[in-house]
């Protein structure tokens, strides 16, 4: 008997909690969702009349909310509402269904005649003077004088969408009570919004950086989502505009994410921070064709769905890749990564609410705009950030630049000083050249062929007979001195020739310089007595050179026929060899009576030339100490000239062979 006595208890309690509570509204009634109040009902065909419901309602197959905001989930299914309340203001009631993206909200109200009154409504229904249809559903209830009878609404909604429905009843005077903190939030999302789309969009204009454009067209895709479907402010446009944002809002989403999936790209700079994200980039904005063309199908219920997942997965994969981003040294990235935070945590906490996991507030859907406000402005910060470090780059860069320009310039300025120096000397060279040129006509002209004049008289006279052989031999004597100077300067025209036709190439051989040096001074000894020059030869060392054996014969030569030309009777010549370690000096020196008179600047510059007479008016061709110079700088070494006292030297230095320093 206890046990049946606690059964039917059971079945009283639960008789009583499915039955709706009564709301009692007065002047001071709070403006609050009266969800745990209520009981609902799910008409699955969604085909039930109002007197059908009214029989299921008083079967008992009505159930008690439990939340204060209804979650009915994504469904085709109709839904039945029982409210049950007093009136015991002194205006009227209304009944609030504060969500604006409803297809149908249909509103039966008991009138005090007894009857039902039927109000339609939805974003598909225009507005009517009993339903203020906005930004939420607003039905003005029928007025029962008598302040203590219960009247009864029941509610029909169906969406295909998910669909929280957040219910409240107020008064007249709460009704009008001004603008909630809700209301201040969704000013200040509208104004950040509109404040960094024209910021933006101005940058775009003047630097033409397609990441502008991307924000640009990525900020007015979340305004339509967010402000005009999710908080319903697309009634203050045109209805037809208001019908097609809340029949395909999934359609401008797909949008938005693409051109913020291009924005991520293009500002962490993918293809050098995060190669291996492209293509999961290129997946991402495939996917939201997909949910594009799902959505303008016609298919709302499962685009919602869809874009659960795609809203769950987008935030994450762009969060990661600005991690990934930001560990290559794309410092930007920390602003970014602090954006997708606030907004990937949102999206999760209403992903979360949509599917019964977390509870309903009227504020789950506010943290949409508050977290895509935050995301915005970081992103907008990660934008100043980058652009600062573009500018900083671009300034070091032209100071960069600005140094090579300089650096350029001044190689530039020291490579035409140098091709203005060789230019120089080899204008000078030519020029001297030239003089050369210009002497050597004069010499064939006039030096060379004189003494063959000269001669050629002697032999004509002999013809003649008018010479005696005393007369002959006399002759031949005072002409001997002409044809050694036809000799010399024959031969040094013979090898300036060759060095004006061709380069100078040493071809270096191994020779002993004593016999070397002996054999050339037999032809010098008979000038050398004949004009009373005495001799000090030093060879005692033998020594082996390294060196062009014909360009060293011509160099002793001209040093040997200048020392006898340029000393006077009774003087003396010397030519002494003296080791230097691996080198041998060659040593040609004679004694001048005037060393006050001798120039020796003069002689050392190569630039200097010209014909010059000897002790006895012998007189040479200028061409002397140029093919020397030009002989001994061949073999590597170099002509010094020095004066001592009354002493003149020309030396040079020659390698020692391999066998001399073995």
């Amino acid at each position: 008997m206890r046990r049946f006595l606690i059964l039917i208890a059971f079945i009283l309690s639960a008789k009583f909690q499915a039955i709706a509570q009564v709301i009692y509204l007065n002047d001071n009634t709070p403006y609050s969702n009266i969800g745990k109040q209520v009981t609902y009902f799910e008409d699955k065909d969604a085909s039930l009349t109002i007197d059908e419901v009214k029989t299921f309602e008083k079967a008992g197959k009505f159930k008690p909310s439990e939340s204060n905001v209804l979650n009915l989930g994504n469904t085709k299914s109709a839904f039945w509402i029982k409210i049950n309340y007093v009136n015991q203001s002194t205006g009227k009631a209304y009944l609030i269904a504060d969500m604006p993206n409803i297809e149908y909200i249909d509103c039966y109200a008991d009138n005090t005649d007894g009857t039902w009154v039927q109000f339609k409504s939805g974003f598909l229904i225009p507005s009517s003077t009993k339903v203020k249809s906005e930004n939420r559903y607003t039905f003005s209830l029928p007025q029962n004088s008598n302040q203590t009878d219960v009247q009864h609404i029941f509610i029909r909604v169906k969406s295909d969408n998910y669909l929280p429905l957040p219910l409240k009843m107020a008064t007249s005077d709460t009704l009008v009570a001004g603008p909630t903190f809700r209301d201040y939030l969704e000013i200040v999302f509208m104004g950040v919004l509109l404040s960094l789309f024209v910021y933006n969009i101005f940058l775009y204009m003047n630097m033409r950086d397609k990441l502008y454009l991307y924000y640009c067209l990525y900020v007015p895709g979340l305004f339509i989502y967010v402000s005009l479907y999710l908080r319903g402010y697309s009634y203050l446009l045109n209805s037809e505009i208001r019908k097609i944002i809340n029949l395909y809002p999934h359609a401008f989403l797909s949008v938005t994410v693409i051109f913020g999936i291009l924005f991520c790209r293009r500002f962490l700079n993918l293809r050098v921070t995060a190669p291996k994200f492209l293509k999961i980039y290129l997946a991402l904005i495939f996917f939201c064709v997909i949910l594009f063309f799902v959505s303008i199908l016609g298919y709302k219920g499962i685009a919602a769905n869809y874009t659960q997942i795609l809203m769950f997965v987008s935030p994450i994969i762009l969060w990661i890749s600005g991690f990934v981003a930001y560990r290559s040294g794309h410092t930007p990235a920390k602003y970014y990564i602090l954006a997708w935070s606030f907004i990937a945590l949102a999206i999760l906490i209403v992903i979360l609410t949509l599917s019964k996991i977390l509870p309903f507030t009227d504020y789950t859907f506010d943290l949409l705009p508050i977290g895509s406000a935050i995301e915005l402005l970081l992103l907008s910060f990660a934008m100043g950030y980058r652009y600062n470090l573009v500018i900083k780059r671009e300034q070091h860069t032209r100071d960069e630049n600005l140094m090579l320009v300089n650096d350029q310039n001044l190689r530039l300025e020291h490579i035409v000083k140098e091709r203005t120096l060789k230019l120089s000397d080899t204008i000078t060279e030519l020029e001297l050249s030239n003089s050369v040129k210009n002497k050597l006509f004069s010499i064939i002209a006039h030096d060379l062929r004189s003494p063959f004049n000269s001669l050629t008289g002697i032999f004509a006279l002999k013809d003649m007979d008018m010479l005696t052989l005393e007369d002959y031999k006399m002759l031949l004597t005072e002409n001997q001195k002409h044809i050694e100077t036809i000799n010399s300067s024959l031969n040094n025209l013979l090898y300036w020739a060759r060095r004006q036709m061709e380069v100078v190439n040493s071809v270096p051989t191994t020779f002993d310089l004593k016999p070397f040096i002996e054999k050339l001074l037999l032809v010098y000894l008979p000038l050398i007595h004949k004009k009373g020059i005495l001799t000090d030869i030093n060879l005692s060392d033998s020594f082996s050179a390294y060196a062009d054996e014909d360009h060293v014969q011509l160099i002793l030569r001209n040093l040997i026929d200048n020392a006898i030309k340029f000393t006077p009777t009774g003087n003396e010549i010397g030519i002494a060899l003296k080791n230097h370690g691996n080198m041998v000096e060659i040593c040609v020196w004679n004694t001048i009576n005037n060393p006050e008179q001798f120039d020796v600047e003069d002689i050392r510059n190569p630039k200097a030339g010209g014909a010059t007479y000897g002790t006895e008016n012998e007189k040479g061709i200028g061409l002397g100490l140029t093919l020397i110079r030009e002989y001994i700088k061949a073999n590597d070494s170099k002509l010094n000239i020095d004066l001592l006292g009354n002493k003149v030297s020309f030396s040079f230095d020659l390698p020692l062979s391999s066998s001399r320093l073995l």
